[in-house]
């Protein structure tokens, strides 16, 4: 930032300098004058030139980092915080870019109990334990996604619930029996 207010204000004194002397310049009739005016005029160009690449660089390098995707890293600690352990291992994800037209975040991911546990004293869960025997498997527009399948965690799952009391977050995981396997949904209306 601090670069382009310099140029700016180097290409606006470029810019009154040029005027400075073209105005001597016709006014006493001199040549040099005029023609100093002119590269001065150029320089002013240049420079000017030169701001708008620079500013335009800028925000392009700014709004594409800004519209880059999140990696499942990125995701999980954006929804749980920075991570207290090392035993995370991100199996697959997908991100709730615009809110309202994607549905959801889904995240599958291997962990361990305690880093479990710290999740799940971030809220009050409602905890339900599963056999998927049993279990349809469906997960309302979950089914789109072909990596998306907490059945596959065991016989038994347990699952775990939060929502809001205006129900505009709500958070669901699936996990099976020794914590060590886990699926996401977190759902941001």
């Amino acid at each position: 930032m601090k670069e382009l207010i310099i140029l700016t204000v180097i290409s606006g004194l470029a810019f009154l300098v040029f005027l400075v002397t073209l105005i001597l310049g016709f006014t006493k009739k001199n040549k040099k004058l005029k023609l100093t005016a002119l590269l001065l005029f150029f320089a002013f160009i240049g420079l000017t030139a030169w701001t708008g690449f620079k500013f335009v660089s800028k925000t392009y390098n700014k709004v594409s980092e800004t519209l880059r995707p999140r990696t499942g890293e990125e995701i999980y600690d954006a929804l749980f915080d920075k991570r207290q352990s090392d035993c995370i291992k991100i199996l697959n994800f997908q991100d709730q870019v615009v809110p309202k037209i994607d549905y959801a975040i889904w995240l599958h991911f291997e962990t361990c109990p305690d880093e479990l546990k710290r999740i799940l004293s971030r809220h009050e869960f409602t905890t339900e334990r599963l056999s998927t025997a049993k279990w349809d498997g469906k997960i309302p527009y979950g089914e789109t996604l072909d990596w998306f399948n907490p059945a596959t965690l065991g016989d038994t799952i347990i699952v775990y619930e939060y929502s809001t009391n205006d129900s505009k977050n709500i958070q669901t995981i699936w996990t099976n029996l020794d914590s060590s396997k886990v699926f996401v949904r977190d759902i941001f209306d």
